[in-house]
Parts: structure tokens; sequence; C-alpha cells
């Protein structure tokens, strides 16, 4: 059963809409597994309510419901649950291909290789004239590293398989061209660089709230560093403990750490920092569904991925006015900082350059960068967002226009 959730949305919003009746008959599909606030999905929920409100219709097709109270959607969007989960992939393919054939949109969009595998082969299962377009969400050469010895040449070879079948692939940054065109041999014609839509609004309202954190009250003096993310691999928070173990150490007795995420490697992290003899200065607060107030509070931000996409919590700790201390790591990263102009680059797993550098940040003055993240503002990116699909839908002509004036309340079975 393909189902639709919340039909009886108002399609009124409060605040500023987009009119535009060029858009109005054009329907966009966003498929993904699921809303669970981590990075990617904020990211594509941002390109959902900014084509939302400039009068796309959109339809956010979920494997499995799971919105949370941290996800803010447009009312005018329609999610369709697919009734599977992420551990059903033909079951996906097949729900998916059923929604495409009866609700005919003018073009699917998908990110991370495992999503945008199941939408290309559902696309080809529906047999529909409609463009698929991809986005890559990281750097597949260096993830593929840190999975499993039999997965990555199947992964490869799924992944290469729906590229090949994309009308257009978005690159999050330049740092990701050469990933995409020679690890995944994509046509560097079919690709265009879109920066996230990182910031918005509500962030710097967010920064604002009160936090309940004992290192972050007003009558405190710590110095505090932080880092967001998943406790995985790929954001080697190994590294950042052992390097904040050297910072007390040598540059700053008291000095705390607190680290927004979880994750699988939380139980080995913390037995790391109890084996350093730091766990009292660790905070593993655990996710947290505004890491803005921590970010205002904090006193240095620091990302110490092995490689990345395009991290959006670096790229809000820097509009916030933090200062931050980043590895030079495979992906975005150092285009962010503009090497090394607006934040402290160090060299990946290297613990003591980290240190001294941590040490260095927290010496130094908060400084506004308006510039800084200037290339990452909601309005520009979407609006560049909006001028690739309507490219994309001139190239496809009006074949599906008729079928996009349906009426917007249906449930869908098959």
């Amino acid at each position: 059963m393909v189902r639709l959730l919340e039909k009886n949305r108002s399609t009124q919003m409060t605040g500023e809409r987009f009119h535009s009746n060029s858009n109005s008959n054009k329907v966009i599909a966003i498929y993904l597994d699921a809303l669970q606030g981590y990075g990617a999905d904020v990211v594509l929920l941002k390109i959902a309510n900014g084509l939302a409100q400039r009068n796309y219709a959109v339809d956010l097709i979920l494997s499995m419901t799971a919105v949370g109270n941290h996800v803010s959607l447009d009312p005018s969007i329609r999610v369709v649950d697919l009734g599977g989960s992420r551990f059903t992939p033909i079951r996906n393919v097949v729900s998916l291909s059923a929604y495409l054939k009866r609700r005919r949109p003018d073009n699917l969009f998908s990110s991370i290789h495992f999503y945008y595998i199941v939408a290309a082969a559902a696309l080809g299962l529906s047999g529909i004239q409609c463009k698929l377009i991809l986005r890559q969400a990281n750097t597949l050469r260096r993830q593929f590293k840190d999975y499993p010895i039999f997965v990555p040449p199947i992964l490869y070879s799924l992944t290469y398989w729906a590229y090949k079948r994309a009308d257009l692939v978005i690159s999050q940054c330049t740092a990701m061209v050469s990933d995409l065109t020679q690890f995944m041999k994509v046509d560097e014609e079919k690709i265009k660089v879109i920066y996230n839509p990182t910031i918005t609004a509500d962030i710097f309202e967010k920064a604002k709230a009160p936090i309940r954190q004992k290192w972050l009250t007003e009558d405190t003096q710590y110095p505090v560093v932080l880092a967001v993310g998943r406790l995985k691999l790929q954001k080697d928070f190994e590294t950042l403990i052992r390097a904040f173990g050297k910072l007390k150490a040598h540059y700053s007795a008291h000095a705390k750490l607190i680290i927004l995420g979880e994750g699988p490697l939380r139980a080995t992290l913390e037995a790391l920092a109890t084996e350093l003899g730091i766990r009292e200065d660790v905070d593993f607060i655990g996710f947290h569904e505004n890491p803005y107030a921590f970010m205002s509070a904090a006193d240095v931000y620091v990302s110490s991925s092995r490689y990345e996409g395009l991290p959006n919590s670096l790229i809000e700790a820097l509009a916030l006015g933090k200062r931050v201390v980043a590895t030079a790591c495979q992906g975005g990263t150092v285009e962010i900082l503009k090497y090394g102009q607006y934040g402290k680059l160090v060299p990946v797993g290297n613990p003591d350059i980290m240190a001294k550098s941590i040490a260095e940040a927290l010496i130094s003055p908060n400084l506004a960068r308006p510039a800084a993240t200037r290339n990452f503002e909601h309005e520009s990116q979407i609006h560049k967002y909006c001028e690739v699909f309507s490219k994309v839908f001139d190239q496809l002509g009006d074949s599906n226009s008729h079928l996009a004036r349906r009426p917007r309340r249906y449930t869908l079975t098959k």
C-alpha cells in the first residue's frame, strides 16, 4: 500500500510566497528514505520547502514514515509513504514505480546513493517520461572505503548505473566534481555545482534559545570546544578526543568538549575518553534538535572528518561567528574555509596539530564573517535549483502538463 499522508493540509503558508504561473503545473517528486534530522535530510527538506514556496507542486516520497518534531514542511508539500523501509529495496522500487505511473511527475529528484539507485530503478520500471536529477551528497571514492570489502564493487556498479540514467547531476561543491567525473565517469556536461541552501533566518533565532548544559551557563568560564555529527568513522571523533586530551595536558587544563550526535561508535568513543582520563571533561549529548544554541555558546567549533561532502554544521558555525578548526579532508571543507582564510585547516588524523590549532583558536577573537557564508544562503541557492529544474522542464516539454493538473488529493494503491 502506497498512501498519501496529511491529505487535508492547507495550501497557505505564513511568510512570503513566490508567485509564478509557470511553476504551478510542474510536479517535482523528491525521494528519500526517511526524515531523521541528519544533514542530507535537512538539505533536501530545505530544497523541497524552497521549491514549494515558489509554487512548484512538491511530493515528498518516503520509504518509511518517520516525521519527527524537528521536521518543518511547507503546508503544500504532500508526503507519500511507500510503506517499506531501508531494508526493503525491491519493495521500495515497486512501490515508487507505482507512484510514478499514477502521478507522472515532471521530475524525480533524489540524493545519497542508496536512495537514488532505488529512484533510478523505479523510474526505469515505470516506463514514464520523467527527468531524473541526482544530487551527490558525499565523496564516494572515499566513502566506499569504509564499507565491508564485498560491498563497494556491487555498490559502485549500481551507483554508476544510476548516474548513467540521470539527466542532471548536482554536485555540492567544485571539489566533488572530480569525484563524479573520474570515479563515477559522469559526463561533465551533465554536472551542475550548487551549494547547499544552508543559511536560513531560523538558525539565528534558534541560536538564541536557552540551553541546559553545565559548562555553557552564564556563571561558568570554561573554554568549550564543540563538534557536531554522527558518531561514525567518517567524522573521526577519535582524533578529536585524542587532540582534546593533548589540549588539556599542554594548553588549556580547564577546557571542555561537547559532542552533539549519535551513532554506532558512541561506546567506543566514551571508552577512549575514559582511557585518556578526560571522561569528566567530555559530554556526549547525543542528537539534539537545536545545535545552533550550542554553537552560539561554544568558543571553538571543530570538524575532524576524514572526508566530507559539504558539511552544513561547519557552514552554520561560521554564520554564527564561531572560530573554527577543520581537517583539510577530501570534499568541500577547504572550499568552505577558502583555503584557510576563514578558519584553521589541519591534516587529517593528526591530534598534535589539531590540539595546537584549537589552543590558538581559543585565544583568537570571534569574528562575524558575512563573506564566509554568502555562497550558502538559502535564497540564492534555491534560486539556482529553480533555474536548473526549469531548464530540465523545458527539455521535457509539456507532455506531462495535463497530468500535473489532477486534483491534489488522492490515495494511491497498487
